[in-house]
């Protein structure tokens, strides 16, 4: 018999079918090079069918070592001479899976239909690579977007940063080190089903949340990889754990989803009290019933919704006209 799981009877019934369709994720120190594998299926789409867009990848050199980091770039087909808004994202997996090719979907949609360009960064991966590999390849990635931005086409007074799951550490932490750098402007940050904080790796575990895709053994060993060190121990910077700063002051228009029954709905409720403390304009949205594959399946009510309130936000933030 399987584990009894004590949330069961509070998932949305719309989303209950993709548990049998994925069946129970995984990922540990064993398996976590299949698992690499299988998630590259989720790569094969091509959005080019579907959308009016070119994709290019192109490496740039590390500004922080002698490595050369990957970016992929998605544009509006037959762009005219202009400036466009920008993109710029991280893939999620745990900091241990997964590749750019996750935001393809995304920014093929922002490319196509509001002439964005859409960058989303390989950052290394752990356990093989820890931080500040992940930073340093995330900020390199970005630096180098903002100093090409005429060849690009990118409006430098339109650009937002994105994370999803795992990806919105790296990207709430980049916001960090961009914010203190002082070197160029982020007007809008986007956090979905945000892993932020490394502390709730060594949390007692929540009574109903957690227990559906994303669980606590999996953000240990997740946090722990790309930290090199026991999550929750002093000393861990902001830039890594983004739920760690000592202020949130001068961040961008910042926008949070989460589901209700997921391990990250505690923490991005906390990540959303203190914005508001700190005078960040915050925009939160919890999705009751919701575990961390929820927003992914596409014709359920909530996740119909939360696409339209992250565009909607995303548009607002950088004053672009639908």
């Amino acid at each position: 018999m399987g584990e009894v799981k004590r949330s069961k009877h509070l998932i949305d019934p719309e989303i209950r079918g993709i548990i049998d369709e994925m069946g129970s994720m995984g990922l540990t120190s064993e398996n976590y090079l299949e698992v690499r594998e299988q998630l590259k299926a989720f790569f094969s789409s091509d959005v080019r069918e579907r959308y009016d867009v070119e994709i290019e990848e192109v490496w740039i050199d590390n500004l922080f070592d002698d490595s050369k980091v990957r970016l992929v770039i998605t544009k509006p087909q037959n762009q005219a001479e202009q400036l466009n808004p920008f993109i710029y994202s991280m893939h999620g997996g745990g900091m241990i899976v997964g590749g750019p090719e996750l935001d393809n979907e995304t920014h093929a949609f922002l490319a196509h239909h509001y002439h964005f360009i859409g960058v989303s960064v390989d950052y290394r991966l752990a356990p093989e690579f820890s931080q500040p590999a992940q930073l340093h390849d995330c900020y390199s990635g970005i630096k180098w977007c903002i100093d090409h931005a005429k060849e690009l086409n990118i409006d430098t007074g339109k650009v937002a940063v994105a994370g999803v799951s795992a990806g919105s550490a790296l990207a709430g932490g980049l916001v960090l080190f961009i914010r203190d750098r002082q070197e160029f402007n982020i007007h809008h940050l986007r956090l979905s089903v945000p892993m932020l904080d490394d502390r709730t790796a060594i949390k007692e575990a929540h009574p109903f949340n957690g227990e559906y895709f994303f669980n606590q053994a999996i953000n240990y060993f997740g946090w722990k990889s790309v930290l090199k060190q026991e999550p929750g121990t002093e000393g861990i910077s902001e830039y890594y754990s983004p739920a760690r700063a000592k202020t949130f002051k001068g961040l961008p228009s910042t926008y949070l989803c989460v589901g209700s029954i997921e391990l990250f709905a505690d923490e991005t409720l906390d990540f959303a009290k203190q914005l508001m403390y700190d005078g960040v304009p915050v925009e939160l949205h919890l999705y009751p019933g919701y575990h961390h594959q929820g927003l992914s399946v596409p014709e359920a009510y909530h996740a119909k919704r939360e696409n339209e309130n992250n565009l909607n936000a995303l548009l607002r933030a950088l004053n672009i006209k639908e």
